[in-house]
């Protein structure tokens, strides 16, 4: 329970704003492109929404690849799935 604990600390830690989280959840299906951007957020959000993708590169939870022309999750990214997966079933099941 110690090392889930620990976990979950290290994750509020690195991951401080709404934000953040919001992007995070529109990257566990399929990479975020600008298009994807321009859709979940208004303009007036856009600068925070840059922002939150900075800080989250800068922490190496995700990556651009210029292949699929979008941000995905890194390895370390990865292993946030199975909480954004309960975030998800929570905010669904409203």
């Amino acid at each position: 329970m110690t090392p889930n604990l620990r976990g979950l600390n290290v994750t509020q830690t690195l991951i401080t704003r709404p934000i953040q989280w919001h992007l995070l959840l529109l990257m566990v299906d399929q990479p975020l492109t600008l298009g994807r951007i321009s859709r979940a957020f208004s303009w007036r959000q856009w600068g925070r929404c840059w922002l939150g993708l900075g800080w989250l590169w800068r922490h190496q939870l995700i990556v651009f690849h210029v292949k699929q022309g979008g941000w995905t999750l890194t390895a370390a990214g990865e292993t946030l799935r199975p909480i954004l997966a309960a975030i998800q079933v929570c905010s669904t099941s409203r």
